[in-house]
């Protein structure tokens, strides 16, 4: 999702676009189905 366009006619949004990008990057969640698979297999390792 790029926030920014939503808020294309407000002021600064190209500014602070390049840190909402970045502040996305750090969300390093994996998905759900891929979180549950990791902890069934470390059950049965």
């Amino acid at each position: 999702m790029n926030f920014g366009l939503l808020l294309s006619q407000l002021p600064h949004v190209d500014e602070s676009r390049t840190h909402y990008e970045a502040m996305l990057d750090l969300d390093d969640r994996k998905p759900l189905l891929v979180r549950c698979l990791q902890r069934i297999r470390a059950i049965f390792a």
